[in-house]
């Protein structure tokens, strides 16, 4: 278990609570490790994720020891809360799983899942290899700027295999780790490359291999309005197969998926509430019906009672009477003179 850490002032409570998850995240960063043994495969892998995922990623080349993934998780947590990252790729080799690689996604300082990809032979073992001719050199550099958001291509059946979640989640992962800011523009001339997943068709008993290429887009002239877009392969090539895997729980699952209110959408209108011709915010307040007979008046002397009268209206009544009376008694009177 990692230590609580209470804010001693106010600016180390101020970086905590950004630390803290977020409804709206930002960019995720990732973090690349490199296991007890890492030979030039995987070498090659964590230096591509880097150049591919840069500024935004951070690519540490000490070997380190005791980091066991699937076994204890609190190495990783630490690293990755300590450098603010959401992503964290681990590679190691051993005689039991030879060119490993481990994808990790943090939610609130804890891993929410993992995935573990084994490379395959191909363009990895060449790389290995000490003599290299100057073409193939160039082809395995990625002439890309730093930035870009690439445009990513998953194509086979497994990615929407409903039966194989595991892909799916491979799928989010790759998502995260390249997609890069969000944004509703797109300058054309920014897309510089394309990022193909291709998943082979699933047999019995055999997981598909999975083939990870990059490709440099090239814009030519056609004649028309719209160019020719041709497409120049770059960079190492990666097959894998999907290994070990350790799926988020369905609640913490739940809480990270979960998203706020955006800044960009208008806010939704209230019932009653209006601006005036000022701009002054004005409201309706509905009330029920006022029961006025218990309401307390002001006490004046004018509207207390008279002595022996037991109500205005019989009152009312009686200096009618009267004065019908006078004005009768009035007209019977005689005439005198």
């Amino acid at each position: 278990m990692l230590r609580e850490v209470k804010p001693k002032n106010p600016r180390t409570a101020r970086i905590l609570k950004a630390r803290e998850p977020q409804l709206i995240e930002p960019v995720k960063r990732t973090l690349l490790l490199h296991g007890p043994k890492c030979p030039q495969p995987l070498h090659t892998v964590l230096k591509t994720f880097h150049t591919l995922t840069k500024p935004h990623s951070i690519l540490f080349n000490k070997k380190n020891e005791n980091i066991h993934p699937f076994e204890s998780t609190e190495s990783i947590e630490f690293l990755a809360g300590k450098n603010e990252c959401g992503i964290v790729v681990f590679g190691s080799s051993n005689k039991k799983r030879p060119n490993c690689v481990t994808l990790v996604r943090i939610f609130n300082s804890k891993v929410l899942d993992m995935c573990e990809i084994l490379l395959l032979g191909g363009q990895g073992e060449q790389a290995q290899e000490k003599a290299m001719e100057k073409d193939d050199m160039k082809k395995m550099k990625l002439d890309v700027g730093v930035g870009m958001k690439p445009m990513i291509l998953f194509a086979g059946s497994a990615w929407e295999d409903a039966t194989a979640p595991v892909y799916g989640m491979l799928k989010s992962m790759f998502l995260d780790m390249f997609k890069g800011e969000e944004t509703d523009r797109i300058d054309v001339e920014g897309l510089q490359y394309l990022l193909s997943v291709t998943a082979e068709e699933p047999a019995e008993g055999v997981q598909p291999v999975v083939h990870l290429r990059w490709y440099k887009i090239r814009t030519k002239k056609s004649g028309q309005k719209l160019p020719r877009v041709e497409l120049d392969e770059i960079g190492p090539k990666f097959d894998f197969r999907v290994g070990r895997v350790q799926e988020a729980d369905e609640g913490v699952m739940k809480e990270a998926m979960k998203q706020g209110k955006r800044p960009n959408e208008e806010a939704k209108t209230k019932k009653n509430i209006g601006m005036d011709a000022i701009g002054d915010k004005i409201g309706r307040v509905h009330l029920g019906k006022q029961d006025l007979a218990g309401l307390q008046t002001r006490k004046m002397k004018g509207l207390k009672r008279r002595a022996g009268v037991d109500s205005d209206d019989d009152g009312d009544v009686d200096m009618m009477d009267v004065d019908e009376m006078s004005e009768d008694d009035s007209r019977k009177k005689p005439k005198v003179g």
